[in-house]
């Protein structure tokens, strides 16, 4: 009789030895889903940051053609094919810009459409204006420019979202 309390009391501490490593594995299993989740996360931050750094620098160098052939296009009073390619590179500032703004808040989705839009008054009148009134124009791209690079610089520094 003493052998078969002994065989229960193996049995209990067999089973209690299975729960503790079914419970050990189930742990274990709960960490690495965790850190595959943060891993999945971190590399989709990445991706964006790069996209988002990279459509900004695409962004930069449009509105500086841009402006270097709105400047073109005003001194020599433009002929039709470059007011043409000054709506187009409006147009692809805008397509970059509303990219760009679908990362940030209101106000800056606004501030983009807004910018997008001046270029595109400045391409249809900016070779018929006086010196002066061109310059205002630009003025005020400059200013809005400066926001959109503020958002820029933020996305480089790591603070997109």
């Amino acid at each position: 009789m003493p052998g078969a309390g002994g065989g229960a009391s193996a049995g209990n501490r067999l089973a209690m030895a299975s729960l503790i490593i079914a419970g050990m594995s189930l742990g274990a299993s709960a960490l690495q889903n965790l850190n595959y989740s943060r891993s999945i996360d971190s590399v989709q931050r990445n991706v964006l940051r790069a996209e988002s750094l990279r459509s900004c620098k695409d962004i930069i160098a449009v509105f500086f053609e841009f402006r270097l052939k709105a400047e073109i296009a005003n001194m020599s009073g433009a002929a039709m094919a470059s007011l043409i390619e000054l709506k187009g590179l409006a147009y692809r500032f805008g397509a970059l810009g509303t990219f760009l703004a679908n990362f940030q808040d209101r106000p800056a989705r606004d501030r983009y459409s807004a910018l997008s839009w001046h270029l595109n008054r400045i391409a249809e009148t900016g070779a018929g204006e006086p010196k002066a009134e061109f310059d205002k124009l630009f003025a005020e791209a400059d200013r809005q420019f400066g926001a959109i690079n503020d958002d820029c610089v933020r996305a480089a520094t790591g603070h997109l979202l």
